[in-house]
Order: C-alpha cells, then sequence, then structure tokens
C-alpha cells in the first residue's frame, strides 16, 4: 500500500504590507497567548519547521521567498527519507487544484506545478501546538468554519490563501454539484465560479462565500462560491488564531 501526501498549503496570517512579495507581516487581531513560534508540521515524516515567530502583541513576520518551490522541494526529499516504506510524495499542477470535485476545469498551463506553505500552528514557548491555527479571512465566523473543516456554519464573506507557481497559467469555469444536506432528500446547488489568471511566483487567491442556504435544521452551506485572484490584500481583511 502506498500513501500519497499532496504538498499544497493555505498561507493565511494577518499582515499589513507586502513588499515585492518577499515579506508578509502584521498583527493577529485576537491574539493574547504570549510568545510563539509558527510552525508547520508534517504528520508522514514527523518533520516539523519554523516559518516565523509571534510577539507577545501578536505581530509576525514570514517571509515569502522567491525561490520557494525549491525549497519545498528539498522538504519533499527530506520528508521522504524519513516517511514509511511505499511513501510517495508529489506536487500537484494548476489542472489538480483549481479544478471541479469530479472533473477538471479549462486551464491554460494546466501542468505548472502548485505549491504553498503548509497549515500553520502558533507555538507556545514549551514546544506545544496550543495557541491556535492561523487563518486570514473577512470574520472570525469565516476562521471557525475553516477551522471545523466547514463542518460550523457558514457565512457570507471570504478567506485568502496564497500559492507559488512555477510559470503564468489561467483557470477558469463553473462547479455545480446537487449536496444533500443530510435532511432526508432536502438538498441544494453547490456552485463555484473560477475565474483565475496566475501569475509565476507568489498568488493572492481569494475564495468568496457569496451565497448560503440555510437547510430545514437550521445548518448553513456555502452554496456559492467564487475564486479569484487578488493584486493586493482587501483592506478589510482580519486574522485569526482559532485554538
Amino acid at each position: 500500500m502506498k500513501i500519497k501526501s499532496i504538498i499544497i498549503g493555505a498561507f493565511l496570517f494577518q499582515t499589513q504590507m507586502v513588499l515585492a512579495q518577499q515579506e508578509l507581516s502584521g498583527r493577529i487581531s485576537n491574539y493574547s497567548s504570549g510568545l510563539s513560534k509558527i510552525e508547520s508540521f508534517d504528520r508522514f515524516s514527523a518533520i516539523s519547521k519554523q516559518w516565523g515567530e509571534v510577539n507577545e502583541d501578536g505581530n509576525f513576520t514570514i517571509f515569502l521567498e522567491g525561490d520557494f518551490l525549491v525549497k519545498a522541494k528539498e522538504m519533499a526529499d527530506e520528508a521522504r527519507e524519513n516517511s514509511p516504506s511505499g511513501f510517495v510524495l508529489s506536487f500537484p499542477t494548476v489542472s489538480e487544484v483549481f479544478a471541479c470535485p469530479f472533473e477538471e476545469v479549462p486551464t491554460e498551463g494546466g501542468e505548472i506545478v502548485v505549491s504553498g506553505l503548509p497549515e500553520l500552528t502558533l507555538m507556545d514557548e514549551m514546544g506545544n501546538p496550543s495557541n491556535g491555527i492561523l487563518y486570514a479571512s473577512s470574520s472570525a465566523d469565516i476562521a471557525k468554519w475553516l477551522f471545523s473543516y466547514r463542518d460550523e456554519n457558514a457565512s457570507l464573506g471570504y478567506y485568502l490563501e496564497f500559492y507559488f507557481l512555477e510559470g503564468p497559467a489561467k483557470a477558469k469555469g463553473d462547479c455545480k454539484l446537487d449536496t444533500y444536506t443530510g435532511s432526508g432528500e432536502e438538498k441544494y446547488e453547490d456552485f463555484t465560479s473560477i475565474d483565475l489568471e496566475l501569475q509565476p511566483g507568489w498568488n493572492i487567491i481569494r475564495h468568496g462565500i457569496d451565497e448560503v442556504f440555510t437547510a430545514s435544521s437550521g445548518k448553513v452551506f456555502a452554496s456559492k462560491m467564487s475564486m479569484t485572484r487578488l493584486e493586493t490584500l482587501p483592506e478589510d481583511l482580519l486574522w485569526i488564531a482559532v485554538k
């Protein structure tokens, strides 16, 4: 049996500026946990990596390396060496990442490799992952929705992810999927519009939650979403640490 790990991540931080796509710095709005190290952890190889630090006021700086994919591949090699026998690790492509659940979206440069920062955890002074996971969104409710793997109620707004590409690419199409709510035969149309013109290097991707559906049980689902690329960070962006 082979275990396959796809290297792709969300880069989710409180930030005030992006300097030449090399640095993110800012303040986590709800932070009160003292000094933290920002780390990622690979569950297959047990390798951890530090990406930055957070001070007592929630201020942090993360550097976005221009040769990030080279570094990511070096990390992949290290993970492969420390992983169980039969472990297979690969990087996804544009056509795999920006796709509908059961089919590909029309792309140009669909073979271009995509990577990004993995889920980042705030480690306390004892080295325990107790200070939360970082999310960038328009509200704390959306951050909690993401933290719960979308099991909590959805709300209108957006969240951001950061992706790194080897070259330019485009992805444009609509995803439609009839989805059951869990209340008998009740269902809704799960719709996502993808309209991306991606550039080499770092890309800010906005995931908009444009409409929601409230089931008869009261549970709220994200029923209409949109995926677009931003040139700059939104002025109303919030940065949340969720425990």
